[in-house]
C-alpha cells in the first residue's frame, strides 16, 4: 500500500484534479495518467501549476514535481524528493491469461487508498478511445473517478497495469464494471524512452 498514493493536481483559475499515482522506483519516481496533469481548453494542453501525493496513512500531502506526459499513451510521470517509499515490483505484461485475478487499487472517489477484485477479459485489447488507438487491459473490475492512474496487480502484488479509463455506451453512460489498464511492459519502455 505505500506504493500507491493519493495525487492531486490544482490550479487555482481551473480546480483540482483527483486521482492516483504510483511509486515505480526508489527514488521517488511515479507513474499516473496524463489526463490526470493536464487539462484541455480549446483543444489545447496544460499543465496545472500544482501536484501534490498523500500516503494512504497520512494526513499530508507532499508536493510532487511533474517530470513528463503523454496524451497518446495516457502516462504521466512525476517525481517526489525525499521518498519514504517503496517502489512496487513490477511484473511483465505479456504473461497476463483469460480469467486471471487481479486488483485495482486507487484512490476511489477521492475517498482515500482502497482495492477492488477482478478478473482479466482479454490480456491484450487494441482499443480507438479519445483519438487514439491504444494497447489495453479489459478487465471486468469496478473502478470510479479517482481510480485513473491507480495500480492494476496481479495475485504476488506486481504492477502489470496502469488503470486508466472506462467506456460509455451510446447514450454518453459510462460502463459500469469494465475496467480498461495500459500494459506495464507499454508503461516500462516509456519510463526507458523518456526517463533518465
Amino acid at each position: 500500500m505505500k506504493s500507491v498514493v493519493e495525487l492531486k493536481a490544482s490550479s487555482g483559475s481551473i480546480g483540482e484534479s483527483i486521482g492516483t499515482a504510483v511509486f515505480v522506483s526508489s527514488d521517488g519516481l511515479l507513474v499516473t495518467n496524463a489526463h490526470v496533469v493536464t487539462y484541455e481548453i480549446s483543444d489545447k494542453v496544460y499543465t496545472f501549476d500544482e501536484y501534490a501525493i498523500r500516503f494512504a496513512d497520512s494526513d499530508e500531502y507532499l508536493a510532487a514535481n511533474l517530470l513528463d506526459f503523454d496524451k497518446q499513451l495516457d502516462i504521466a510521470t512525476l517525481k517526489i524528493d525525499n521518498s519514504k517509499s517503496k517502489s512496487i515490483k513490477i511484473a511483465n505484461s505479456k504473461n497476463i491469461k483469460y480469467g486471471d485475478t487481479v486488483y485495482s487499487i486507487g484512490n476511489s472517489l477521492n475517498q482515500g487508498i482502497s482495492i477492488m477484485k477482478g478478473v482479466v477479459s482479454n490480456p491484450l485489447l487494441l482499443l480507438d478511445y479519445g483519438n487514439y488507438s491504444r494497447e489495453v487491459i479489459r478487465c471486468d473490475l469496478t473502478i470510479t473517478e479517482g481510480n485513473s492512474g491507480g495500480a492494476l496487480v496481479n495475485e504476488k502484488g506486481e504492477l502489470i497495469g496502469i488503470t486508466t479509463f472506462r467506456l460509455k455506451d451510446k447514450s454518453g453512460n459510462i460502463e459500469y464494471g469494465i475496467a480498461y489498464c495500459i500494459p506495464s511492459n507499454v508503461v516500462t519502455k516509456y519510463i526507458f524512452d523518456n526517463v533518465n
